[in-house]
């Protein structure tokens, strides 16, 4: 008896054991760069513009470049706006890079840029989004461009897009070499923080929300974002807020924010045309899947049957 006792508890270690996970190296989490999707939104960006009858972009490698860099700016601060680290626009970084933008460079030339976050939104929402929103439309629709970039970057479960949108040739509006690269000339002075660190703004005759943008350092978007507004139209004696406290700041949402560039003055000198490398951003790895509940599940069934084997033998020894 005291055989077939263990022989009952081998067959019941053994079917424990088959229930435990099978590991393999395909079966591991994977950190994915969302770099390998941009092609495909391109490649979906050109669709929808052959449905309405307009020649698909040709992927340029200094636009995807530009793209990518902000994709990863914007990820790493958390905020949705067109200037980088430097206060630089979309085109003036196209032109660091050795992109010639044609057209009129005193209102940003022929270049336009979106961009867009959320949590596990899709390409194909992305581009419905910009889509559906007027301004951003015009780097998806206008047959002005030819040439495009797509960036994406990831950080804490926010995935962040820029479409970059041009053409390239020589510009209509020359910008002397003597302001390359200089902030553009301000007739009026920003108002100065409040003691909680606001900023408001009173809008006076013949402002726009681009002049007041480009006043503050801010981007059109973001001055809707904080003041509600719905559109571009202001009034003269409307009160705007620049800033709010620091523990007052909206935090960024999937909601699409539109590209504006506005008035400059100035551009910089286009340099030697630099080596373009792009860098994968990591997503976040992936969550501990179902492997490890599997085993913790075995190990405690394990401990169970091992547990009632040993009681039935002890109980068998008294009886005899």
């Amino acid at each position: 008896m005291l055989i077939n006792l263990y022989r009952t508890i081998f067959a019941l270690l053994f079917l424990t054991v088959s229930l435990f996970p099978s590991i393999r190296a395909d079966a591991q989490p994977r950190q994915v760069s969302p770099n390998l999707s941009a092609e495909d939104m391109l490649e979906k960006v050109n669709a929808l513009r052959e449905s309405n009858g307009l020649e698909p972009y040709a992927q340029h490698q200094i636009l995807t470049f530009i793209a990518q860099t902000h994709a990863v700016y914007i990820s790493s601060i958390g905020v949705l706006t067109n200037f980088d680290d430097t206060g630089k626009r979309p085109y003036q970084r196209a032109l660091d890079a050795g992109y010639a933008v044609a057209g009129d460079l005193s209102v940003g030339g022929l270049l336009t840029q979106v961009i867009y976050s959320g949590s596990g939104v899709s390409e194909d929402q992305v581009i419905a989004a910009w889509q559906a929103n007027a301004a951003d439309s015009v780097a998806l629709l206008s047959p002005d461009y030819e040439d495009a970039g797509v960036g994406i970057a990831a950080a804490n479960g926010i995935t962040y897009f820029v479409l970059v949108a041009a053409k390239e040739g020589e510009a209509a509006t020359a910008i002397p070499s003597s302001t390359a690269g200089a902030a553009p000339i301000l007739t009026e002075v920003p108002n100065t923080p409040l003691p909680s660190g606001e900023v408001y703004h009173d809008v006076r005759k013949d402002q726009a929300l681009w002049s007041i943008a480009l006043l503050y350092g801010t981007t059109i978007a973001e001055l809707k974002l904080l003041n509600g507004l719905a559109g571009d139209e202001i009034f003269e004696g409307q009160r705007l807020v620049i800033r709010r406290a620091a523990a007052e700041t909206p935090a960024p949402s999937a909601v699409p924010v539109t590209a504006t560039l506005g008035l400059v003055t100035s551009t910089p000198t286009v340099p030697v045309t630099p080596t373009i490398t792009l860098t994968p951003t990591l997503l976040p790895a992936a969550p501990a899947t179902m492997e490890s509940a599997g085993v913790v599940v075995g190990a405690i069934t394990l401990a169970a049957l091992l547990a009632a084997g040993l009681f039935a033998f002890f109980s068998r020894r008294r009886k005899l």
